[in-house]
């Protein structure tokens, strides 16, 4: 096993900052707001943000190659986003969040027979950290009166979630992080058009969060996301990813004054310690031979 190299804590550091910030959405999410409306002004404003960007760059092209993927995960975003929203609705933060999350576990496992992805044991050892961290957070077993149609509809979006990393990886791969996050809110955004229009002129007064969500937690946050997948294994980037729930309950104790108990504090720091692990594990080549996850170049 080599040591930890620069890239790699460059990677794993910038996928961290990442998970908790997307901790912070809530704080910016409106619920007077229907959930498509809400997907629609984050998917729209994103795709306004990166295309700016990409603009500026002289990046700003029309993919070649990868074309069905780009359009498939953009289509695959947008109904993860909208039924997550829903299910929340239907049931709890609680539950959705902690089906939701079986989604990247989903992801880690499928990532070796569809992508080749190999990993070392410690890697799955993190993620069975964090996924324990994130029950104690959550804790969906204090919630009574669970609705089905909001279990299925998270369990939906977590399929939805799993077929997002799956799909995109190869994607981001071949045509860059900027490009790969540019085209799928893009797609995202001409899907929801409808929506977004609706709440533009129904809820104009929400527009300066509507813009923090959509530029900042979804353009320039997917741009640093699929930048980290390229270079990452999916397992290790769903280990970080447990990071966002834990960070959220982090968030709200300081700006929402809510008090989180011991138990919950207890699944940060299992979360945290998790992904201590994943930055230290390796991946293995298809030769057999142990690399360092991370970035084989700096991001």
């Amino acid at each position: 096993m080599k040591s930890i190299e620069r890239p790699q804590i460059l990677a794993i550091g910038a996928l961290t900052l990442l998970a908790i910030a997307w901790g912070a959405i809530p704080l910016f999410v409106r619920n007077d707001v229907p959930s498509i409306q809400l997907v629609g002004v984050r998917v729209t404003f994103g795709a306004m943000a990166l295309v700016g960007v990409a603009a500026a760059l002289r990046r700003l092209t029309i993919p070649k190659v990868r074309r069905g993927r780009l359009v498939l995960s953009g289509i695959l975003l947008a109904l993860h986003w909208v039924t997550f929203f829903e299910s929340i609705k239907l049931t709890t933060v609680a539950v959705a969040l902690a089906v939701l999350y079986i989604g990247p576990i989903a992801a880690s496992i499928l990532a070796g027979p569809i992508l080749g992805e190999r990993v070392d044991r410690k890697l799955w050892v993190a993620l069975a950290i964090a996924m324990g961290g994130t029950l104690l957070v959550v804790q969906p077993w204090q919630t009574e009166g669970v609705e089905p149609a909001g279990l299925a509809m998270a369990a939906l979006s977590a399929a939805l979630f799993t077929g997002v990393m799956l799909a995109g990886k190869p994607v981001a791969i071949d045509l860059g992080g900027l490009t790969m996050a540019t085209g799928e809110l893009i797609v995202a955004s001409v899907l929801l058009a409808p929506a977004t229009y609706q709440a533009l002129t129904q809820h104009g007064e929400h527009l300066v969060n509507f813009i923090i969500l959509g530029a900042l937690f979804t353009g320039l946050a997917g741009f640093v996301f699929w930048e980290v997948m390229r270079h990452v294994p999916v397992a290790a980037v769903s280990v970080v990813m447990y990071l966002e729930p834990a960070s959220a309950v982090v968030w709200a104790a300081i700006f929402l004054g809510e008090t989180p108990n011991m138990t919950a504090w207890a699944g940060v720091v299992l979360v945290i310690f998790g992904g201590m692990v994943a930055a230290t594990a390796t991946a293995i080549s298809p030769g057999g031979e142990q690399e360092a996850i991370g970035a084989q170049t700096a991001l």
